[in-house]
């Protein structure tokens, strides 16, 4: 049963190279700030054209690891496109990632947290606004 579960598990590292790869001191550098710019480009094109009838239509995404803590980014997404789990999924995978990178990188920023904007609707699309009424 042991083996079994053993195996189980070496397959899901070798499945999900992201995980392998975090474990793993010998890996550059720039093949794991490639699997973020890559990563990156996945969630934008999962979120494709973010389409809203209405305000309720759109969310907002965390996304990435700043040095000091808190998200790199914010992105708008539609909840129309049903792909809200997919995307958070993703959105957390991104940013342990960008977290490996900059402790591997020791990357230094400046120590301000991002103030999460609002979702708003405008001319059918979902965007970010910094709006605080």
């Amino acid at each position: 049963m042991m083996r079994i579960v053993l195996r189980l598990l070496l397959a899901g590292l070798v499945a999900c190279p992201v995980l392998a790869r975090a474990g793993d001191a010998s890996a550059p550098a720039a093949s794991d700030e490639a699997a973020v710019k890559s990563m990156r480009a996945e969630i934008v094109k999962l979120i494709g054209e973010p389409r809203c009838v209405n305000l309720v239509h759109c969310r907002v995404l965390a996304l990435g690891a700043r040095p000091c803590g808190g998200p790199s980014e914010y992105l708008a997404y539609s909840s129309t496109t049903g792909k809200g789990e997919t995307l958070e999924a993703k959105a957390y995978e991104y940013s342990f990632l960008e977290e490996e990178v900059n402790r591997k990188k020791s990357t230094v920023g400046a120590c301000e947290v991002l103030s999460q904007p609002r979702a708003a609707c405008i001319d059918g699309h979902c965007v970010l606004s910094s709006d605080r009424r």
